[in-house]
């Protein structure tokens, strides 16, 4: 086996008088997957390889030679070294959420997280079970003298932990961690390459903690599965498990998985439902949760957690509500819409436009703006040179004309700095305001082709000294332009 070898690749041999040339091969160092004495020795190799961080040369990476590596990772004491925390700076959040309460988020996150890591971290460096039936012997014994394993499991956990997210770590279970790693154990080495990969572990473990839970509850045999978690009002003797139920059958982007506060909270008052259905692999994955306050549904989320229930989920949530006997709240707020307005955005984002054969929320994604425009109700005019001219702009939609249900356009997910760009007049007004201020524009520039606007503009003092000098130049008088 050649081990850390660098070539560079070029080859002066000839054959019939011919010069031959080879591409560059780098080898990294590590041996095959089959021959490594463990999984675990297998897949510290491939997390460590080409890392910088953890200052091991490739030619350590080898099954000869990765448990020097181990060691030394572990001597300049960089495996429970800082983890990343939450910066609310480099989150993507919804663009009505306020800064203080963005602050205070990831403040909670990086505390959350520090206490959940600080948990794993004491039992990996002291793998002691008090308390807990059942032989975990082995387990405590492999996790005391192999490094590696130990090094797998502290990764695995990290993994999801970036300053753009607010995921905490998964929770400590001692019997989904000892079912992980006899599964782990228990791969034929033929079987790595196609099996072992530093996000398997992790994957494997949280489908454990999830399958458990709902073996006990004698649903696991399903393929799909609506979870009703009790509130502590209505289940006060069993708060603290259905915390934990929530925690565990949560989607790793909902706030009642990213903030340890959070599953309490949402369980204060109203039950908490969540569909379940299984991968490719066969995992649990969580793909809609819906959070109940005073009796009924107060907000639905997708697994990507931005306020939009996922298109091809809407018959089923939608079936659900009504066989259960479930209403939903309406009303908006400055966290989004609640679960009525939730129901009517994702059937308007389904409405198919029968010339582009594009629903809305296709054509939200690729910004096709005339597509939008028709399906928002709007008469727009093309000029020769291509640019828009649109009536009245007021970023809101009429979802039921019998309720007069409306919601800003930031709730369809549309990005109105795209919608204008290419709008030369406003043949109306232009509203940018409204005395509730989640429904205002949420325009970062200037439409930067406006020429015109014919009628009123409306706008709030901060909008106004951020954009006074081309709010002058588009409309016919200054006092035309109205402050609030």
């Amino acid at each position: 086996m050649i081990q850390n070898i660098h070539g560079f690749g070029y080859c002066n041999n000839t054959y019939n008088n011919l010069p031959r040339y080879r591409k560059p091969v780098n080898f990294t160092g590590m041996s095959l997957p089959s021959q490594y004495k463990t999984s675990f020795d297998y897949l510290a190799a491939r997390i460590v390889d080409g890392n910088k961080k953890w200052q091991i040369d490739g030619s350590l990476l080898s099954a000869a030679n990765i448990s020097k590596a181990m060691e030394k990772v572990f001597m300049l004491n960089k495996v429970f070294g800082p983890y990343k925390e939450s910066n609310p700076a480099k989150i993507a959040w919804k663009n009505y959420i306020p800064q203080e309460v963005r602050v205070y988020c990831t403040d909670k996150v990086n505390e959350a997280r520090a206490g959940r890591l600080r948990q794993w971290q004491n039992f990996l460096e002291n793998p002691v079970v008090e308390g807990i039936s059942g032989d975990y012997d082995e387990l405590i014994k492999d996790i005391k003298s192999d490094r590696s394993l130990k090094f797998v499991i502290w990764n695995a956990i990290n993994s999801e932990l970036q300053a753009s997210n607010r995921h905490i770590p998964v929770p400590f279970d001692i019997t989904a961690l000892d079912e992980t790693v006899r599964h782990f154990k228990s791969i034929e080495p033929k079987f790595r390459a196609v099996t072992c990969a530093p996000s398997s572990f992790l994957k494997m473990y949280t489908h454990r903690l999830r399958d458990n839970l709902l073996m006990k509850k004698d649903l696991s045999a399903n393929t799909e599965i609506w979870v009703k978690i009790p509130s502590i009002k209505r289940d006060p003797d069993n708060k603290e498990s259905n915390i934990a139920e929530l925690e565990i059958l949560s989607n790793k982007n909902w706030c009642t998985r990213s903030s340890l506060d959070k599953a309490e909270a949402a369980l204060e008052d109203g039950d908490f439902y969540i569909y379940l259905e299984r991968d490719d692999e066969s995992f649990w994955k969580p793909s809609i949760g819906m959070a109940s306050s005073k009796g009924k549904i107060d907000q639905i989320q997708g697994a990507e957690n931005n306020n939009l229930i996922p298109l091809t989920e809407l018959e089923n949530v939608k079936k659900f509500i009504k066989d259960s006997g479930l209403k939903c709240q309406s009303g908006i707020c400055d966290e989004g819409p609640k679960a009525l307005q939730q129901i009517l955005i994702a059937e308007k984002l389904s409405q198919t436009d029968l010339e582009s054969g594009k629903n809305l929320f296709r054509a939200i994604k690729d910004k096709d703006n005339e597509v939008i425009y028709k399906m928002l109700g709007k008469q727009i005019k093309i000029t020769p040179d291509n640019k828009y001219i649109i009536p009245t702009y007021k970023p809101q939609v009429l979802l039921n004309k019998k309720s007069g249900i409306t919601v800003p356009y930031s709730f369809l997910g549309i990005d109105e700095d795209a919608l204008l760009e290419n709008v030369s007049v406003i043949d109306g007004d232009l509203i940018l305001t409204n005395k509730n201020n989640v429904f205002d524009s949420t325009i970062s520039q200037f439409p930067p082709n406006l020429k015109t606007v014919n009628g009123r503009i409306e706008c709030s003092k901060m909008q106004y000294e951020k954009f006074k000098d081309d709010f002058i130049r588009v409309v016919k008088d200054p006092s035309y332009i109205n402050i609030h």
